[in-house]
């Protein structure tokens, strides 16, 4: 019986096994994005306006730049394959003590976000960059490890009112690697 087949299966196996569970090479822990944003649609105000003026057509508008940041502190895990990144947001302690006086409001309570993955799409020692998808939205990410910064940018579209919206920020990150660079 010619065990070559079987043989070669194993390899394949234990070499997809071993890509499939790369450990994390460069882990990136970042201070609060800050940036501005900007929109392009119809406000609610411009529609409630409109409404009380009974005026029947609004044409959608840019809005912004405005100055904006997010809500957390960014943390991305990039895989030794140089190819996949994790993507987890911790909340602020500021937030904290807005949800503690939500629930006492009883308000409802944001979910903590769910870590998401993305597509690492070029990888040197000067410039790291990543995209994380997602229906009706793209984050970008890029990192510059000499430097101790990164750009985060996001393109998102609301399908129920047609407006679309960016943000672009900017953070001081401090990376740390599994094995010297």
């Amino acid at each position: 019986m010619d065990f070559r087949p079987f043989a070669l299966c194993a390899v394949l196996t234990i070499a997809l096994s071993r890509q499939a569970t790369a450990e994390p090479l460069i882990t990136i822990s970042c201070k609060k994005p800050e940036g501005v944003s900007m929109a392009y649609g119809v406000s609610l105000d411009d529609r409630m306006n409109a409404s009380a003026s009974s005026q029947s057509k609004i044409e959608p508008s840019l809005k912004g730049p405005a100055k904006d940041a997010y809500r957390g502190k960014p943390t991305f895990v990039i895989d030794s394959n140089k190819k996949n990144i994790s993507i987890s947001w911790t909340e602020l302690p500021e937030d904290v003590g807005l949800q503690k006086q939500a629930k006492d409001a009883g308000l409802p309570q944001l979910p903590p976000v769910p870590v998401a993955e993305g597509t690492v799409v070029q990888f040197s020692s000067e410039q790291i960059s990543a995209v994380q998808t997602a229906p009706w939205s793209i984050m970008t990410f890029s990192f510059f490890p000499n430097l101790g910064i990164a750009f985060i940018s996001q393109q998102a579209i609301n399908l129920a009112s047609k407006n679309t919206h960016q943000v672009a920020s900017f953070a001081h990150c401090e990376f740390s690697w599994s094995r010297p660079q």
